[in-house]
């Protein structure tokens, strides 16, 4: 875990200095905002989807799904209570980073070191609703229009869509030749690094000057320590493995994702204050995470 955080901090201090050094200009810098919206996160997406299916695990999977269901559903009531008297160019990436955590990128790792192969397999299976409702509940947070063009670009929207292309080979047990699945992998491995240098560019352009204020610290305890505080009360309740309550509260308990950043600066949200959402909740979760850890025994 504490590599992974500092490979994510390495791979941020790249991207402020080439940002602060003028390698890459603002104009660059937004063209490559999308470039990880409409390539690099898609290709990420479908990718994860690359698991072996077989209806012999149906239960298993169904157990998952209703604790990540679980989840998703509790996040999203959180970032309805929360944050209501926040600025509107703010409230969109923090209703969206209470939504989603980084399970995705960071969480993944984690879990394998403490559960092994079979913990990361069960934590991939967990992340299906949640990517479904990043993508679509989650986007729409910045989508501010009528219903029906609304509901039309989530849909449409490219990470959508490898969901669904994603979904349906695993389903079908599908493969690729080895040029096509080198490509997929290789274009997915390009996601976290060139998201990384992207909040560290963000954070060369970014005003430091009210950052840190009452919200930040709301939004932090309630990303951090609320939302796994409650999952690890009701999860103790139910007649679960060890292994898939250790999976829901770790998940829960992650720090802010990366396209938290992405989509703010995409959808006119504050990018400044979404980066330092990342910044601040990665940090502090070296030793929240740990805490989790130790509680779920």
């Amino acid at each position: 875990m504490v590599n992974m955080q500092l490979m994510m901090f390495l791979l941020v201090a790249v991207g402020f200095l080439v940002r602060k050094k003028n390698i890459i200009g603002e104009t660059g810098r937004k063209d490559m905002v999308n470039f990880c919206l409409y390539v690099t996160l898609p290709f990420n997406i479908f990718h994860s989807f690359q698991m072996e299916w077989e209806w012999s695990m149906l239960k298993s999977f169904a157990q998952v799904l209703f604790l990540a269901t679980g989840y998703c559903i509790l996040s999203i009531i959180m970032s309805c209570i929360f944050y209501r008297k926040a600025e509107p160019d703010k409230r969109k990436p923090l209703r969206y980073g209470t939504i989603v955590s980084n399970g995705g990128f960071l969480g993944n790792p984690v879990i394998e070191g403490i559960y092994g192969t079979n913990g990361l397999f069960y934590a991939s299976v967990f992340m299906l609703p949640v990517r479904i409702v990043m993508w679509s509940v989650g986007t729409s947070c910045f989508m501010k229009e009528k219903s029906e063009s609304l509901v039309k670009k989530v849909l449409t929207h490219p990470c959508i869509v490898a969901i669904y292309l994603g979904l349906f080979v695993m389903i079908a047990g599908m493969s690729f030749p080895v040029s096509v699945e080198n490509t997929i992998s290789g274009i997915s491995s390009c996601n976290t690094p060139l998201s990384m240098m992207l909040v560290g560019m963000m954070l060369a352009e970014m005003n430091p000057k009210g950052i840190l204020d009452g919200t930040m610290v709301l939004y932090t305890i309630v990303r951090l320590i609320l939302i796994p505080a409650i999952l690890f009360g009701l999860t103790a309740l139910l007649p679960i493995p060890a292994l898939l309550r250790g999976i829901t509260v770790i998940i829960a308990g992650m720090p802010t994702p990366v396209t938290t950043a992405l989509l703010s600066a995409k959808y006119h949200g504050n990018e400044g204050y979404a980066t330092g959402m990342i910044f601040v909740t990665t940090i502090l979760s070296l030793f929240t995470l740990p805490v989790w850890c130790w509680l779920l025994g």
